[in-house]
């Protein structure tokens, strides 16, 4: 969110009726992916995160107030105010949007209990400003769209395989074998739980998994995938992600390494970003990209057909 901005302008109209909304008719800049309505003057913001807005309006005159409000109106109630104890003059303000239930639309509204009056000596009439704010790159970079993915996946995998044998690599050197238990989120934490195994459950910090094989369960296509945003956030697994998902495809031969430890080969069945999947009609494997160290594709005579193959050496 750090490139995203959207700047407005009303170059046209003489005066604005009191609880109207300002309708601007020029967009001097955008970029990103905040939208604006020219029918109704309603800016939507998409995306949770923390925003400035700042505005301002010349006016000539009033239809009688002693003097003008502006409010800055979300759809969810927040309101913003901005006031001017003159009827001539400027009025601006500014406003932190600190979003976490998107979408959210605002508008700029007439307040006044009068009609407001524009110069007709001066092009512009009011602009208004929105722009997400960049705490250094920490909103981009604090999130790792590979644990998300993975975080989604294993929502799905406690529910639909409970009790599942699983053997669970990491890029440490121990492997371990159990049953499926559930996840545990903190009340206080994001999209990332941790992965509990065992009938006396262990917990396990899913950023350090590398590969979970299940030697006795059966892919099923149900499970459903996270589409990455476009454009794709530049975090810390970002380019792994991308180099990986477009060195391979579904129907590829691979053999790779992971951790000081692991090796695994099999034909690909899911190439997703985050996530590469193995299948075969008695087993499967989820392999996190961004832990791979190595992949080698295995091509034309060279290729042997087999079933998926893990080892801990």
């Amino acid at each position: 969110m750090a490139s995203t901005v959207l700047q407005l302008q009303k170059n046209s109209g003489t005066s604005i009726l009191d609880n109207s909304n300002f309708i601007f008719d020029q967009i001097i800049s955008s970029v990103g992916n905040l939208s604006y309505d020219p029918v109704t003057g309603a800016v939507t913001i998409p995306e949770d995160g923390l925003y400035i807005v700042d505005w301002w309006v010349s006016i000539q005159s009033t239809s009688g107030a002693p003097g003008t409000a502006v409010q800055l109106i979300s759809d969810k109630g927040q309101v913003f105010e901005s006031n001017s104890p003159n009827k001539t003059g400027n009025i601006g303000g500014i406003a932190v949007l600190n979003i976490d239930d998107a979408p959210v639309a605002f508008s700029l509204v007439n307040m006044s209990n009068a009609t407001l009056f524009f110069s007709g000596m001066i092009a512009s009439k009011a602009n208004l400003r929105i722009s997400a704010v960049d705490s250094g790159g920490a909103a981009d970079n604090s999130r790792c769209f590979a644990l998300d993915q993975f975080a989604h996946v294993l929502e799905q995998i406690v529910t639909l395989y409970p009790g599942a044998s699983v053997s669970l690599f990491s890029n440490r050197l121990a492997t371990i074998t159990g049953p499926i238990n559930s996840l545990y989120r903190s009340p206080d934490a994001g999209s990332v739980p941790m992965l509990l195994l065992g009938d006396e459950p262990v917990a396990f910090s899913i950023d350090k998994i590398t590969v979970l094989y299940f030697p006795d369960s059966v892919y099923d296509s149900s499970i459903t995938y996270l589409t990455p945003p476009d454009p794709f956030p530049q975090n810390c697994d970002t380019d792994q992600i991308k180099n990986i998902h477009d060195y391979v495809a579904v129907g590829d031969s691979i053999s790779f390494t992971t951790g000081p430890t692991t090796s695994a080969s099999g034909d690909i069945t899911i190439n997703e970003y985050g996530i590469l999947v193995f299948a075969d009609t008695t087993s499967m494997m989820l392999v996190v990209t961004p832990q791979i160290f190595s992949i080698q594709k295995v091509t034309g005579a060279a290729r042997i057909d087999h079933s998926i193959s893990i080892s801990a050496r």
